[in-house]
């Protein structure tokens, strides 16, 4: 059953038109949307100027230890703009094998504000990625 996320067409990293989602699958893939659009690029008036943090492109330009530092309080402040969001914390976990690109596994407990079940986005980040790893309550 639908509690208040409504229906959309299925998009992660692109439209699958004919393909819809709803309830959390909406919410989580909106979340993950706003975490991956690049700031200023959508049109519209100051809520669209002001959508998305691009997670690649930060992760990109800090270091390790200021990515740790910085992102779960970013993550919080750009989820929480979402009117379907109560609460959002985030755990970053670093895996920074010596001969390749450093990995960051981002795990988000979201709490809904319609008083659905809670559930956990986990993202996978490198500076020039990023995947959506897992939806769980």
């Amino acid at each position: 059953m639908t509690v208040g996320f409504g229906t959309e067409i299925y998009c992660l990293d692109g439209l699958r038109t004919g393909k819809y989602v709803h309830g959390r699958a909406a919410l989580a893939q909106a979340l993950y949307r706003r975490l991956t659009t690049p700031r200023g690029t959508l049109r519209g008036g100051d809520d669209e100027q002001n959508y998305g943090i691009d997670l690649p492109g930060l992760v990109g330009e800090m270091s390790t230890s200021m990515v740790v530092a910085s992102l779960p309080g970013r993550i919080y402040a750009e989820l929480m703009k979402d009117d379907r969001v109560a609460d959002v914390s985030a755990t970053v976990i670093v895996d920074e094998p010596a001969s390749g690109l450093v990995t960051y596994t981002i795990e988000i407990d979201v709490v809904p504000a319609d008083e659905t079940e809670d559930f956990t986005l986990t993202l996978a980040v490198t500076a020039t990625s990023a995947e959506l790893l897992g939806v769980e309550a």
